[in-house]
């Protein structure tokens, strides 16, 4: 058995994580500055407010990440880690430039923008999964399963949650300053200006090295992770994404088409759900640490969807009649509760940093490059089931899309509910499950101020062993 892991860490691991951190908030920060309500908002106009196309443009985006992050894990598994990196920085710096010519460059029909914007959105999303499948599986390498890893895989999502932040901030303050309106001219100036801070932070990749495999970390992995437990949270989390990405690329047009919010309302909304998700994940880890993480990852699963629900409601008037075309939220009650019941659906991401700490504790070093992979399929939900979310927009509305993704993100809870037990078993505030009496234990003598010697671990429960103890 393995002994405790030590609180030291070496110098490379330390650096990875450095590096790793310094990575998240530099790109997620570039990255906020147009992916999200600039992003939606300029192929909206762009296409003459056409959400299906809006869809296709995004998904290109996600379906390139897909494959290109699995390709990425079957690399990092392979051949060093670092080398994938490179490999992200040289892909980031390229979809960049290219993604500010397709937007930037003049003379050019609307049609012929779209589909060199869809191109470039496709080289980005190429960038995104080769780069997230390197870096989360060296982050994982440099970390030590358990506590040690939760954490530090919470750092990371809350700096994450800090770009998330400032991106938008920024967009804020360039609206501010260009005009707050939804012009093709506006939203070209704020998305040219993200676009070009998304070059320089993929060159901390080149910083980053391999890490060996830890011995103790492997030897729990192959005791307690089996592979179907790793399975199962992938489904869960392949559930999860997919339905979210068939809403969270239109939430920004569902406020700016049915609420009337501003480019600046827009980005302070996404502000806001950033802040939420800070404070949420706080809580999902702190009372993780007593229910669990699969009990806890549920329950953000449930009042997602049950806040999708009322987001339905609030959309279409009543939940059988799911149609585009509805007159506006004009009142300010009605708005109000639209943004609350937006910043509840929030408890879905929250809850984000348990299930990557629960994945990367039940695979082994040598096939995590793999299981990153697989795991950035969710994270082409994001982006690829946009392509479904501007169809089903097209024909049922907004209202039709969430009720969709209330129903996946219930599925979702389910499957999070058979791990409870499973993906940590020796949570301080879960019973462990004993083996049924046999009649021997039965005819055992009571034996008083008795402990024991040893703790043996069998699948997904604890068993005392007192094989070693004096008996009469």
């Amino acid at each position: 058995m393995c002994a405790p892991p030590t609180p030291t860490i070496d110098k490379t691991k330390a650096r990875n994580l450095s590096l790793a951190y310094a990575f998240t908030l530099a790109a997620g920060a570039a990255r906020g500055v147009w992916s999200y309500a600039v992003l939606s908002g300029y192929l909206y106009v762009l296409t003459g407010g056409s959400n299906a196309r809006v869809g296709l443009a995004e998904g290109a985006q996600g379906i390139a990440q897909c494959a290109c992050g699995l390709l990425a894990g079957w690399a990092a598994d392979r051949f060093r880690r670092r080398t994938v990196c490179r490999v992200a920085c040289v892909t980031g710096v390229v979809a960049s430039l290219g993604l500010i010519l397709a937007i930037a460059v003049s003379d050019v029909s609307a049609r012929a923008r779209f589909d060199y914007v869809t191109v470039g959105l496709a080289a980005f999303g190429a960038y995104q999964g080769v780069w997230s499948t390197a870096l989360e599986t060296l982050f994982a390498d440099s970390t030590t399963r358990g506590a040690q890893r939760a954490e530090a895989t919470s750092q990371k999502f809350m700096l994450t949650l800090l770009a998330t932040t400032a991106g938008p901030a920024l967009a804020l303050v360039l609206f501010l300053c260009i005009g707050d309106d939804w012009s093709l001219a506006a939203l070209k100036t704020v998305a040219v200006v993200g676009l070009a801070l998304c070059a320089p932070p993929a060159l901390l990749l080149l910083g980053l090295r391999d890490v060996g495999a830890d011995a103790c970390d492997d030897e729990e992995a192959d005791k307690e992770g089996d592979e179907g437990i790793a399975r199962l949270i992938l489904v869960a989390d392949l559930i999860s994404g997919f339905g979210s990405g068939m809403t969270v690329k239109f939430i920004p047009l569902f406020f700016k088409n049915r609420a009337a919010f501003s480019p600046v309302a827009a980005n302070a909304l996404s502000i806001g759900a950033a802040l939420v998700m800070i404070c949420g994940s706080r809580v999902c880890e702190r009372w993780s640490q007593s229910a669990g993480k699969a009990r806890v990852c549920a329950v953000c699963m449930v009042l997602a969807a049950i806040a999708l629900i009322g987001l339905a409601w609030a959309d279409a008037g009543r939940l059988n009649v799911l149609r585009p075309g509805r007159p506006a939220l004009t009142s300010t009650i009605k708005r109000a509760g639209a943004v609350l019941l937006y910043l509840l659906t929030c408890a879905q991401h929250a809850c984000r940093p348990l299930k990557k700490a629960a994945l990367n504790d039940h695979v082994p070093h040598a096939s995590r490059g793999r299981w990153n992979a697989l795991d950035g399929v969710t994270r082409f939900g994001w982006s690829g089931s946009a392509v479904l979310g501007g169809y089903l927009v097209d024909r049922g509305g907004y209202a039709l899309t969430f009720v969709v993704t209330a129903a996946t993100q219930l599925i979702a809870a389910l499957v999070w509910l058979a791990l409870v037990g499973r993906v940590d078993p020796h949570t301080a505030g879960l019973v462990p499950r004993r083996r049924a009496p046999t009649e021997d234990s039965l005819e055992e003598p009571l034996m008083e101020e008795a402990a024991p010697t040893t703790r043996a671990t069998s699948g997904s429960f604890v068993v005392d062993d007192y094989s070693e103890m004096p008996r009469g």
